[in-house]
């Protein structure tokens, strides 16, 4: 059998409501879904950027890989990538691929993507491809907001308006240079992956008008947690909604609505690329990809962004995966919608399976070729789990999803447990509820097994004294 190409989508910060809702407009997206699966419980491994990238390529939790921050902002002690570990790209590259990356790499330090099996790298700088393209310098905002801040911290915008068209944008940049790659480069006499990794819309969020006006701030609706006062929640994370404490709802509404609008400009720049794989007739064996490394909160528990905050607006992250050529598929396949719980890390072993090759012999995840074939998922173990190291401040944390519950493991506060079915906006954390207790248990055993498992050292040996923190320590489950 013919191998398959690979076309990987990828956006920083965005939500899985964005695609799996209909609050946000975007239609080509949702083409890939109709051909495809739309993973609705997709959960990333970590809640910011290079944690998880790195956890993407080699199908391991952080602790494994090194990536514990994002390297721009800590030294290498926090943020050194195993260069050792394979990597898929590597893997398709020796089997004959020609992988081309274009955009936001943020995996490692070293922007050099040879070293990681990319043959190309898109290196034209955004500014240099705007004066070609005679856009010139981004215009003054016509609307705009800068972020709260206390005294001494710098106060970049929160959000804002820009008169000037979608394909000035760095993501028109980035996708466009990888369009025009795929017609010139790109054929059905060579396997191929090419991968477009777009910054947006990661805050600040910065709509174009164009887009802006497809959404309406006073249709926009609160999200159900908008109020929560946090009660019964870790403290730090009242001392982070302070943050916000200044925002109106009108701020907070206006903030979405330019999230929104980037996330469906960004949907166009995708339309612009699928437009390209059907003319040049290799739609039918191209593995089409649509992720984000992690989400945002924009607006929950009132926040915004991500960092010690483990809940559902920015662990659940979009995941749309359409193989058009797979063999023995269900017919329900094509346009279903996944309910199943699956993670991030699970993409890697996924391209290794539908590529034809052999599975790294340390690997953390699951192949989703299964549900690719079958989204109904029979016998499919309902579990998704992610690790949290901190960013810039550390922080210990570790989360378990199990069917219906979400166990949070915080190092440096009390526990939170929600029940996501009775609870989705997580409002109500029941870690104390007597109620739960006999469930709380067998969550904490859960993460126990997966520390274990993953072979994460630092928490399997926590048994010093002042450690003992926990209801259940690392020897309440059998390991090795």
């Amino acid at each position: 059998m013919k191998q398959p190409n690979f076309l990987f989508f990828m956006a920083d910060h965005q939500t899985a409501a964005t695609v799996n809702t209909g609050l946000c407009q975007t239609p080509n997206i949702d083409s890939v879904a109709a051909g495809g699966v739309r993973f609705r419980r997709a959960y990333t491994v970590n809640s910011i950027c290079s944690p998880a990238r790195a956890s993407l390529f080699t199908g391991l939790h952080v602790h494994s890989h090194g990536m514990y921050d994002n390297p721009h902002t800590v030294d290498d002690s926090r943020a050194r990538f195993r260069t050792e570990l394979p990597t898929w790209s590597q893997a398709l590259s020796r089997a004959g691929y020609h992988c081309a990356y274009f955009g936001k790499w943020h995996v490692e330090r070293s922007q050099e993507l040879s070293r990681f099996g990319w043959q190309y790298q898109l290196r034209e700088a955004y500014s240099e491809w705007r004066r070609e393209k005679g856009f010139g310098e981004p215009p003054e905002p016509i609307i705009s907001r800068p972020q709260p801040a206390p005294p001494g911290y710098r106060r970049p915008r929160l959000y804002a308006v820009l008169d000037e068209p979608g394909e000035a944008t760095r993501t028109a940049h980035i996708y466009g240079r990888g369009a025009e790659y795929l017609e010139k480069h790109l054929s059905p006499d060579q396997p191929w992956c090419l991968f477009l990794s777009t910054n947006d819309p990661h805050d600040p969020y910065v709509a174009r008008r164009e887009y802006y006006e497809l959404y309406d701030p006073g249709a926009i609706p609160r999200p159900a947690n908008f109020e929560d006062d946090l009660r019964g929640k870790p403290n730090i994370l009242k001392r982070m909604q302070r943050i916000w404490a200044e925002l109106s709802w009108e701020d907070f509404a206006q903030a979405i609505c330019c999230f929104y609008a980037t996330c469906s400009m960004i949907d166009a720049q995708v339309g612009r690329v699928l437009e390209v794989l059907e003319r040049t007739g290799q739609a039918d064996n191209t593995v089409v990809v649509f992720l984000a490394d992690h989400g945002d909160m924009l607006g929950a528990h009132r926040m915004f962004a991500k960092s010690i905050t483990p809940y559902e607006e920015v662990y659940n992250v979009p995941l749309v995966i359409k193989a058009p050529y797979l063999p023995d598929a269900s017919a329900a396949a094509a346009g279903a919608d996944c309910e199943r719980l699956v993670s991030l890390g699970d993409v890697c072993p996924t391209v290794l399976e539908l590529a034809g090759l052999e599975p790294f012999e340390t690997c953390h995840f699951r192949s989703l070729a299964p549900l690719l074939r079958e989204p109904a998922g029979a016998g499919w173990r309902d579990e998704a789990y992610a690790e949290f190291h901190g960013s810039r401040y550390f922080f210990t944390q570790r989360i378990l999803w199990r069917d219906r519950l979400k166990y949070i493991l915080n190092a440096f506060d009390f526990d939170e447990m929600y029940d996501l079915e009775a609870d989705p906006a997580e409002l109500n954390n029941v870690a104390e509820n007597p109620s739960y207790a006999a469930a709380k248990q067998e969550m904490l055993k859960g993460i126990w097994t997966k520390i274990h498992e993953t072979g994460d050292r630092t928490l399997a040996n926590a048994h010093y004294c002042v450690m003992r923190i926990f209801d259940l320590g690392p020897d309440c489950v059998p390991h090795a």
